[in-house]
């Protein structure tokens, strides 16, 4: 079929899916959990994400203020910030929500975040994927999870090998958010961040800095405005809808903490010697600026540039002993270093302060593990397992952990978990036997392995500053 036909087609299928028509029942609940799972591996496969607590956590407590508003919820929702430079964000429906890494550098407030998250849930509360979908008769999941992936990733390589037959592209086109929608969701947003004591007038301020990147023809133009039609009215409508109803805010923004996650975005998503070189020239300008000289230190530390980004860290505990964030990234860098000693009197030290700190934790377990104090890394992994976003990598700590306190069954099972994870399911069915044959029947973990497929789940790497 050549690409006239091809056109025709999809002109044909979008008429199609709009006429009026004998009414199709909405997909149940559980069909879009269904279909919200198969998406959320397909993204997990085509697309990296970043797993730093303080990144992801930054996101998340975000989204679960809007959340607290929401009244009834039909999903569990999940946060996810993807690595990659498009000024995007999205939302799966069984209620999980990503956002790009490019969004994040480019934001200018906490408040912006905030106002995407809430127009985001508001899509999933109001079903419309669903409802896209309410006009299509026997939709196939594993198909429309293959057009919904590729949508929202955009017209890159990942949506690409998403998109693997015509008629996921079909789909694709037929799933895009109407006006309606669109409308729909700012009003829900608008109504749960005034209770959350945001300004929803930040939306707009994204909508327009989107808007702007398009005109200036950047080479990653705003997928978030192809999937979610009409900006520009958009905008429009939603200062109108303040002017009328004004509300009170609240939330109280902390300019550093966002500065601090945008740092750390930054270093997790570029190469870090091209961005050694523009820290360098930020701070040609501004030297006194402690997060550029922070950003510099990270960048070093991915670079593996150890001693570089030691004296770094070390200069900013002394000339900001206040910021307890420089000697968190202190202890990562000796740690990285193989200093261990020196990591773990450091990381003490800072955890006294910060006893909840999930971050500082991990590095303090993984620095007891270097030093054969496998006792006290087991308690601080424990300490986290449920809360840490790479389950893979806690899943291998852990493993090494009870191997060497001689507990083999429960090793077999946290090395099974990190092999299922990673997708090696070879090995995941090795240590998955040998865990079954070493611990006790009736303990839960042998009856969750009892219960479990050797299916294969993505998973990661979390590379860390």
């Amino acid at each position: 079929m050549n690409r006239y036909h091809v056109s025709l087609a999809l002109i044909f299928l979008v008429i199609l899916l709009n006429m009026p028509g004998k009414a199709h029942a909405l997909i149940s609940i559980e069909k879009e959990r269904e279909l919200g799972r198969e998406v959320l591996q397909m993204v997990n496969e085509q697309a990296e994400l970043i797993h730093d607590p303080d990144v992801v956590g930054f996101v998340a407590d975000i989204g679960n203020s809007i959340l607290k508003h929401v009244g009834v919820k039909y999903f569990e929702y999940q946060f996810f910030v993807i690595k990659d430079e498009a000024l995007n964000a999205f939302a799966m429906p069984g209620g999980f929500v990503f956002v790009h890494s490019g969004l994040i550098e480019e934001l200018d407030s906490e408040n912006e975040l905030a106002c995407v998250l809430a127009h985001e849930i508001a899509h999933v509360q109001g079903r419309h994927i669903a409802r896209r979908m309410e006009r299509m008769q026997k939709v196939n999941i594993a198909t429309t999870a293959m057009a919904i992936a590729g949508l929202f990733l955009g017209g890159g390589k990942m949506s690409s090998a998403v998109i693997a037959s015509a008629g996921a592209l079909n789909l694709s086109i037929a799933l895009k958010y109407s006006r309606e929608d669109e409308e729909e969701a700012d009003r829900r947003a608008f109504q749960w961040l005034c209770k959350a004591g945001y300004d929803p007038r930040g939306l707009a301020t994204v909508l327009k800095k989107m808007q702007k990147f398009r005109w200036l023809g950047a080479d990653s133009i705003p997928s978030y405005l192809s999937t979610h039609p009409g900006a520009s009215e958009r905008s429009v409508y939603l200062l109108d809808l303040w002017e009328r109803r004004p509300c009170r805010l609240r939330i109280k923004l902390d300019p550093l903490e966002l500065r601090s996650v945008q740092i750390k975005v930054r270093v997790l998503s570029h190469d870090p010697n091209i961005l050694i070189r523009r820290f360098q020239r930020e701070l040609a300008v501004t030297p006194d600026d402690p997060y550029l000289r922070y950003g510099l230190g990270a960048a070093y530390l991915r670079a593996r540039d150890y001693l570089r980004a030691e004296k770094i860290f070390l200069d900013l505990t002394k000339r900001h002993p206040e910021t307890s964030l420089f000697r968190r990234a202190l202890g990562r860098a000796y740690f990285e270093a193989g200093e261990h000693e020196q990591a773990e009197k450091v990381l003490q030290s800072y955890l006294k302060e910060n006893p909840d700190d999930i971050n500082g934790i991990y590095t303090l377990a993984q620095a007891s593990l270097e030093l054969k104090k496998y006792g006290k890394g087991l308690r601080l992994l424990k300490k986290i397992e449920s809360k840490w976003p790479d389950k893979a990598a806690i899943s291998l700590h852990m493993g090494r952990a009870y191997a060497a306190l001689g507990m083999n069954g429960k090793a077999h099972y946290y090395y099974y978990q990190y092999y299922h994870l990673t997708g090696n399911k070879r090995a995941a069915s090795y240590h998955k036997k040998k865990a079954l044959a070493l611990l006790p029947p009736d303990s839960p973990l042998a009856k969750e392995l009892g219960q479990v497929t050797d299916e294969k789940e993505p998973g990661g790497k979390v590379d860390r500053p």
